[in-house]
């Protein structure tokens, strides 16, 4: 949580609700969006999406809880 509320104050968070930046950023990155939320919603409930957008650790697109205290962070396929 701490990553994120420093995104937040440097504009590095991108949320579902910002659609232009969200569809852009997924795009680029070649998400699976779908598959990624129902692997996730299966092991945990109210998980919520965001994105880091930056070059750092932590720069990426995760699906957290807070109600369990649970954070995922999407890992590319191998080519």
């Amino acid at each position: 949580m701490a990553e994120l509320r420093k995104a937040t104050d440097v504009g590095q968070r991108i949320d579902a609700s910002d659609k232009a930046r969200w569809g852009a950023w997924v795009k680029q990155h070649n998400i699976r969006e779908a598959a990624f939320k129902s692997v996730g919603s299966s092991q945990f409930e109210g998980l919520q999406p965001v994105i880091i957008d930056g070059q750092g650790t932590w720069a990426g697109y995760y699906l957290y809880t807070t109600s369990e205290e649970a954070c995922l962070r999407w890992v590319p396929p191998e080519s």
